[in-house]
C-alpha cells in the first residue's frame, strides 16, 4: 500500500507489554487532528474509529482522496464542533495506514512483519493511543466517542483510564464478541487465507496481494453492517440496467454489483494481514471475563458521564448487547443514559447522515438552554404539553417539596425529563430518567438529564435494591401492566416511591358516564377507546384499598403523605377525595 510520508506519526518510545506477551517499543502511531487545543487542554475528544477505518475522520482523505469516514459528524459547527473542540483520532496498532502493523518491516530481519507480527488486543490497541494524550500535555479529554470496534475502544479506554475522560459515547457497540460476531469475522480472515496470493501472509506490494480473498472478507462483513429491510429498499431484487436474466454468474442483480463494487475499493486501501489481526483483536474483546464475569466492574472508578446509542436495526451488535453496557453502569449508579434510535439502516447508522442521532451528540456534548431545546425537540412532544402541566403545577411543586436535597430519585415514566431538571437545579439532585418513547427520552439529553430509553418493568429488573432514595410515577402507574407488582418492585430499588394518578372517581367522570354511558372527553382522555392505549382507570379508594391491604399481604410499605388536587390539578382538595379529587399523589414508605 502506498502510504505518502507526509502523514502524521508519533514514535512511541517507551516499551507497551502486550496481552500476548511480546513487548513492542520504538514503534509508530500514525494521527489526525482537527480544530485547536485550547489553553487549558481541557476540549479535546479523541475519537476511536472502526474496523476498517482510519485517523482520517472528516475532510478530504489524503490516500483516498475521498471525504472522510465521520464527515457528517465532525467539523465546524457539527455535532463534533472542532470550532469548539480538539479532536484526535489515530490509527489502530495493527492497522495499515502508517500505524504500527503486519505490513511494516521488521527492523532485526529487514522483510515485511507479515504473520509474524504479534497478536493484539484493543486493550493493547488503547494502552497504545493513550500516548497520544502525553504527547499534547492532555490530562484528562472531554470525551472518548466511537462507532462499533471503536466503541469497545471507548470501553477499554474508560475501564482502563477511569479518570482520564469526562464523558463517553460508546456506539452501536458490544462489551464481548458474540458466537454470532466471531463467525463472521472467521468467514472473513478464511477467504482470505484461501486466496493462494496470500502466501502465509508473505505477499507484499511487489507481488501480487490477496484481493480476491479480502475483497469477499469485505463483502460477507458489509451485510452484516446493513439491514434486511434496508436491502430490501434500496436493491430488492432489481436487475443491473435491464429486464431480462442473463443465466450466468456475473453480477446480474444490483446487490451483488453493490457487494463487488465494496469489495474491490476496499482492497485499494486496506491490507489483508491487517484485516487478519484487527478482526482477531475484536474477537478477542471480552470485558466481562476481564472483570471475572461482572461487566459493572469494569467502570466502577470512573466518574465519567455515559451516553451508550444503538440503533433498532442493528444485528451485528444488537440494541440488547448495547443496554448490557447501559444497565451494567445503571447497577452501579454511574451517570449513563441508554437511546436507542428508530433507524432502518442497521450498523452502519452511525456512519450515515441521520438528524436525530447526529443531533443527540450534539446535544449531549454541548447541552442546549431551555429555549433551544424547544425549538430542538420533535414536533411529536407537543401533543404532550397538557400531561407536561400535570408535572410542572402539580407533581413538580408537591415532589419537590418531598425530595430532600442530595437525594438520588429514578423518575419511571419521565418524559421530556422536566421534573428531574427542576429537582437537579434546585436540590442538587442525581437522577435518571426512564421512557419508552425515543423522541422524550431525547428530550432529556438536550436538558442534560440521565436517561433510560425502555420498559419500566425491564428498567427495574437492571437496579439494585437501595439504589436511589425516591421512585417517582407521574401518571404512570395508569399505564403499567400488573401496576401493583411494579409499585413493589420500585419499592426495592427506592426507599420511598410516589405515585401521582388521575382520580377515575372523580365526580366530572360518573356524571358523564351515567348522563351519555361512555368515557369523558378531556385532557386526560382525548381519543376514542379504540386509538387510546392500555390503561388501568382506577379510583381513589381502589388505591388505598390496595395499600390498607399491605399488613394481610405482608406488603412491604406504609401509607405516608397524600395531597390531593381538584379537577385543574392545581387547587387542593381537603375532604371527599374520591369525589371531588381529579389527582392524587401519594408517598409510599418502605417498612
Amino acid at each position: 500500500m502506498n502510504i505518502k510520508e507526509n502523514i502524521k506519526k508519533l514514535i512511541i518510545n517507551k516499551p507497551l507489554k502486550l496481552d500476548c506477551g511480546q513487548t513492542i517499543n520504538n514503534f509508530p502511531l500514525a494521527y489526525e487532528t482537527y480544530g485547536m487545543l485550547n489553553e487549558k487542554k481541557n476540549n479535546a475528544i479523541l475519537v476511536f474509529h472502526a474496523l476498517t477505518g482510519d485517523q482520517f475522520v472528516t475532510g478530504i482523505n489524503p490516500i483516498t482522496k475521498k471525504d472522510g469516514w465521520w464527515s457528517y459528524a465532525v467539523g465546524p459547527n457539527k455535532s463534533i464542533d472542532t470550532n469548539k473542540y480538539f479532536v484526535i483520532c489515530v490509527n489502530v496498532l495493527g492497522g495499515c495506514m502508517g500505524s504500527f502493523g503486519p505490513s511494516h518491516v521488521n527492523p532485526e530481519t529487514k522483510i515485511i512483519y507479515g504473520t509474524d507480527f504479534p497478536v493484539i488486543t484493543i486493550n493493547d490497541i488503547v494502552n497504545a493511543q493513550v500516548n497520544l494524550l502525553d504527547f499534547f500535555g492532555i490530562k484528562k479529554l472531554f470525551s472518548v466517542v466511537g462507532g462499533s470496534m471503536g466503541g469497545m475502544q471507548v470501553l477499554q479506554f474508560v475501564s482502563n483510564f477511569p479518570e482520564k475522560t469526562k464523558t463517553a459515547i460508546p456506539i452501536a457497540c458490544t462489551s464481548s464478541h458474540s458466537a454470532q460476531n466471531i463467525a463472521f469475522n472467521e468467514l472473513g480472515r478464511q477467504a482470505i487465507t484461501a486466496d493462494h496470493n496470500w502466501s502465509n501472509g508473505k505477499y507484499s506490494s511487489n507481488n501480487s496481494i490477496p484481493d480476491k480473498g479480502l475483497a469477499v472478507a469485505r463483502m460477507a462483513a458489509h451485510i452484516t453492517y446493513l439491514s434486511k429491510k434496508g436491502l430490501q429498499e434500496k436493491f430488492g431484487r432489481k436487475l443491473q440496467e435491464r429486464d431480462d436474466l442473463k443465466f450466468g454468474f456475473d453480477a446480474d442483480f444490483q446487490i451483488e454489483s453493490y457487494l463487488r463494487y465494496q469489495g474491490s475499493v476496499f482492497v485499494d486501501r486496506f491490507d489483508a494481514n491487517s484485516y487478519l489481526y484487527i478482526t482477531r483483536a475484536m474477537d478477542y474483546f471480552d470485558l466481562v471475563k476481564q472483570f471475572d464475569g461482572n461487566l459493572s466492574n469494569a467502570f466502577k472508578n470512573t466518574k465519567a458521564k455515559f451516553f451508550v446509542i444503538s440503533f433498532t436495526s442493528d444485528w451485528l451488535y444488537t440494541p440488547a448487547q448495547n443496554r448490557k453496557i447501559a444497565e451494567s453502569l445503571q447497577r452501579i449508579s454511574k451517570n449513563a443514559s441508554y437511546l436507542e434510535i428508530d433507524h432502518d439502516h442497521g450498523h452502519d447508522s452511525f456512519l450515515l447522515n441521520s438528524q436525530d442521532f447526529l443531533r443527540l451528540i450534539k446535544l449531549f456534548l454541548k447541552g442546549a438552554n431551555l429555549n433551544e431545546t424547544a425549538q430542538q425537540e420533535p414536533k411529536k412532544l407537543t401533543q404532550t404539553n397538557n400531561r407536561s402541566s400535570v408535572k410542572r403545577e402539580a407533581d413538580l411543586k408537591v415532589i419537590s417539596d418531598w425530595v430532600k436535597q442530595d437525594e438520588k430519585v429514578l423518575d419511571l415514566g419521565c418524559g421530556r425529563g422536566i421534573l428531574l431538571e427542576h429537582l437537579r437545579e434546585t436540590k442538587n439532585v442525581k437522577g435518571l430518567g426512564v421512557d419508552f418513547d425515543s423522541n422524550k427520552a431525547a428530550a432529556c439529553i438536550s436538558r442534560g438529564v440521565n436517561v433510560y430509553q425502555g420498559d419500566i418493568r425491564n428498567a427495574l429488573s437492571m437496579l439494585s435494591d437501595n439504589s436511589f432514595d425516591w421512585v417517582v410515577f407521574s401518571r404512570m402507574v395508569e399505564e403499567l401492566p400488573e401496576p401493583g407488582q411494579i409499585i413493589l418492585d420500585a419499592l426495592r430499588v427506592g426507599r420511598k416511591v410516589a405515585v401521582s394518578f388521575v382520580n377515575h372517581g372523580y365526580w366530572r367522570n360518573r356524571l358523564h358516564f351515567s348522563k351519555h354511558g361512555s368515557r369523558i372527553k378531556n385532557d386526560v382522555y382525548r381519543e376514542n377507546w379504540q386509538n387510546s392505549h392500555p390503561r388501568n382507570h382506577f379510583s381513589i379508594n381502589e388505591f388505598e384499598s390496595f395499600c390498607g391491604a399491605s399488613k394481610e399481604l405482608k406488603k412491604p410499605f406504609r401509607l405516608g403523605r397524600k395531597v390531593f388536587h381538584r379537577g385543574n390539578w392545581r387547587t387542593e382538595c381537603k375532604w371527599i377525595p374520591n369525589l371531588r379529587a381529579g389527582l392524587a399523589i401519594y408517598e409510599l414508605v418502605r417498612d
